[in-house]
């Protein structure tokens, strides 16, 4: 398997289909867009976006999503933004791993504050991963999804 920057001509299929598939298993689902194509050519179009894929046997089976910024309440600080993260069900074990320390050690390159999100339907594993980077939880969100 291979991490690799994503080549927007030739991935943004596989990166919509990915992030369809996981909004589809999480309770904020119904908010994603028919046309999601179109709000991800948006999205990752952006300046300061970053998105890296993992492709395993020439196949895309997860890919991560990073907007570098400043952040809103101080323009001095630069923040790392999650916009998405996905990996296949049947894709290789480390895929989540890999695709996640890609893009912290870009983080890291730009003295950038990360901001990544683990949903309460998200795997435990990902909590883990996220403290044992230094990460640590600072807020919940509350939304009406009905």
């Amino acid at each position: 398997m291979i991490i690799r920057d994503a080549n927007l001509d030739e991935d943004a299929l596989a990166i919509a289909e990915g992030a369809r598939k996981f909004a589809e298993k999480m309770p904020l689902g119904r908010l994603v867009s028919d046309n999601v194509i179109n709000e991800i050519a948006k999205m990752v179009t952006l300046p300061g976006v970053k998105i890296y894929i993992a492709e395993h046997n020439g196949t895309v089976v997860g890919g991560i999503g990073v907007l570098f910024a400043p952040y809103t309440w101080n323009n001095d600080v630069l923040i790392a933004d999650e916009l998405f993260w996905f990996v296949d069900d049947d894709a290789p074990y480390k895929t989540a791993i890999l695709l996640f320390n890609a893009a912290m050690k870009e983080v890291n390159e730009k003295d950038a504050i990360p901001m990544f999100r683990a949903l309460h339907e998200s795997p435990r594993g990902v909590d883990k991963m996220y403290k044992k980077q230094g990460l640590k939880p600072v807020e919940t969100l509350y939304v009406r999804a009905s």
